[in-house]
């Protein structure tokens, strides 16, 4: 396990910044003694031309540390940064502060007047069930958690502006609901020492979202983190254009890359309805918050979802939890079911407001472009007040 900080001569904190030189480095390993803040076991500064300096235990030993990882240049780094940012914007930093009550010892401890915060850069994969643990733990403290990720490069490599973007399953468990960006994911990126803001978040299909894309300088960043403003008529209407482009797309090509042939489910409800997938009404594949749960692409389910309704003539306000309930399971594969609950929730309330009536033919309903664009903006606002 590596770590950046240590107490120096048994007495006193040190922790490992990105100015100090290699000399000074040096002088301080041969002059000085160090000690693991946690297990207390002797540590080497290792001082190499290509990895980022840290120091390591002399001899492996089993130092108590919940969810501990071995951490990369990388992560070392982003965390040497981080540190740095923290300090730079007035907060008192601990860099793998050790909690024993909980016995685990965030990558960054920070605090500021009002509060004190634990700080996670994450660099690779871990279980769902290690995020919660971690910040559960935390929570017991009353230490809100802070977890960052490193940027992946897909997003770096996006210009500023509306895009399209992959956010893997991982990924979208750090989705969070701010008040002027709806839902936002803020990542960190030590290779160019830039915050990404990917905000303003629309579920599309699997790992595809619409995404408003930021970069922020780590001497422009703020404590708490800057928020990203409301989006213009003009980048709303950016958002309209390219998820009725991306929807097209997806409908045009559903026969192409279909390999289930006639046991396809999808293409056999719209052969039903005497409809090809390109000619769905475009409130079948209509956005909804936290679609990202229900695998799929959004009109594969909505359509189900209708043609369900209608098959047992069921009216939206008569729907309930526990026929949700079996309509998801028997024909949907979610990732979390009281949320996908709650999606199913939205799009019924979507189409009463449109006035669709479930039980008669998809085509005997109609509703202009129009219609559905101002439905879309007023929901793009209403997804920032969510919680």
């Amino acid at each position: 396990m590596y770590i950046l900080t240590a107490f120096k001569d048994s007495e006193k904190m040190f922790t490992i910044t990105r100015d100090m030189t290699k000399d000074q480095l040096l002088f301080i390993r041969n002059t000085s003694k160090f000690t693991c803040p946690q297990c207390e076991t002797p540590l080497r500064l290792k001082i190499g031309k290509v990895v980022t300096p840290h120091f390591a235990h002399i001899v492996l030993t089993n130092c108590l540390t919940s969810f501990s990882e071995r951490e990369s240049p990388t992560h070392l780094t982003g965390k040497q940064h981080l540190a740095e940012f923290f300090t730079r914007v007035g907060c008192t930093v601990s860099v793998e502060a050790y909690l024993p009550k909980i016995s685990q010892r965030p990558d960054l401890l920070v605090k500021n007047k009002r509060n004190t915060f634990a700080i996670e850069f994450q660099c690779s994969v871990i279980p769902a069930d290690d995020v919660e643990k971690r910040t559960a733990g935390y929570l017991k403290l009353k230490i809100p958690a802070i977890w960052l990720l490193r940027t992946p490069k897909n997003i770096q490599l996006i210009s500023k502006g509306i895009s399209l973007i992959k956010l893997p399953r991982f990924m979208q468990l750090f989705i969070e609901n701010q008040s002027s960006s709806g839902d936002t994911i803020i990542t960190y990126d030590p290779t160019t020492a830039n915050f990404f803001y990917a905000s303003h978040l629309i579920h599309i299909s699997g790992s595809s979202f619409i995404s408003k894309i930021r970069h922020l300088s780590m001497e422009q960043q703020t404590f708490p983190f800057a928020q990203v403003t409301t989006l213009s008529k003009d980048e709303i209407e950016g958002y309209w254009n390219l998820f009725l482009f991306k929807r097209l797309r997806f409908l045009k090509n559903r026969i192409r890359l279909s390999s289930m042939g006639v046991k396809d489910r999808f293409l056999k409800q719209c052969y039903e309805n005497k409809l090809r997938p390109e000619d769905l009404p475009l409130f079948i594949g209509f956005p909804i918050q936290d679609s990202q749960v229900i695998q799929g692409h959004l009109a594969e389910w909505q359509l189900a979802l209708f043609c369900s309704l209608g098959q047992h003539q069921l009216h939206i306000q008569d729907i309930s939890d526990e026929w949700l309930d079996y309509f998801i399971m028997t024909q949907c594969k979610v990732t979390d079911l009281v949320k996908a609950i709650s999606v199913m929730r939205r799009y019924c309330r979507i189409l009463q407001m449109l006035d669709i009536n479930v039980i008669t033919s998809i085509s005997a309903n109609s509703v202009s472009e129009s219609g559905l664009f101002e439905l879309f903006e007023q929901l793009i606002v209403a997804n920032r007040c969510e919680n």
